[in-house]
């Protein structure tokens, strides 16, 4: 009889030990239904928002977290308001070179004149020589980059404002070099003398 209790009680111990074991567990979840809420597919209908939408229109005047919006409507409202932030200095012109030579290089050229590598087919852009872009202020030529004007398109959405004004330097700057002024002729000849 003792031996069937201990045979009994190692049965009943080896059992409550490998059911022990288990790696079930029972999950006790706070808030089930927040956890597990339906999905929304993309352009698909939803019974939740009224109209059947699967998203909501944002509200009128609604702006994206982190953009702050052009609301300047045209090119002479802009010369009189905008002025270039960025001062001309070394590092701010190799940075709008360097935004230059990436888009916009391939329309108006290396030296500004128009007559990119892609023209030929396509019409000819605005000289930034021309008497016209000289008289132009910074404000103007942000503007047009900005919002785009005539067989130009807008670049606000690849260029990001503070390297516009980058651009605008280096624009500047081609211009100052085909356009010298008697200034900048003296310093030449005083550099040429001296060496």
């Amino acid at each position: 009889m003792m031996l069937k209790l201990q045979s009994l009680f190692v049965v009943l111990l080896a059992s409550a030990v490998i059911t022990g074991c288990s790696k079930e567990t029972t999950v006790l979840q706070y808030m089930p239904h927040m956890a597990n809420t339906p999905n929304l597919k993309p352009q698909r209908g939803y019974d939740g928002f009224g109209n059947g939408s699967g998203m909501l229109t944002p509200p009128e005047g609604a702006v994206a977290r982190g953009h702050k919006p052009y609301r300047i409507a045209t090119a002479d409202e802009a010369e009189k308001v905008l002025q270039n932030p960025l001062p001309m200095t070394e590092a701010n012109i190799h940075r709008g070179q360097k935004i230059f030579n990436n888009y916009c290089i391939t329309c108006h050229g290396p030296l500004g004149y128009g007559n990119g590598s892609i023209v030929n087919p396509y019409p000819i852009p605005k000289s930034l020589q021309s008497d016209n872009m000289l008289k132009w202020k910074d404000g103007h030529i942000f503007h047009v980059a900005t919002k785009g004007q005539g067989v130009m398109p807008s670049y606000a959405q690849q260029i990001q404002p503070m390297d516009r004004w980058a651009v605008i330097l280096y624009i500047r700057a081609l211009q100052r070099a085909e356009h010298p002024t008697d200034q900048d002729m003296q310093e030449l000849k005083k550099q040429l003398v001296s060496k």
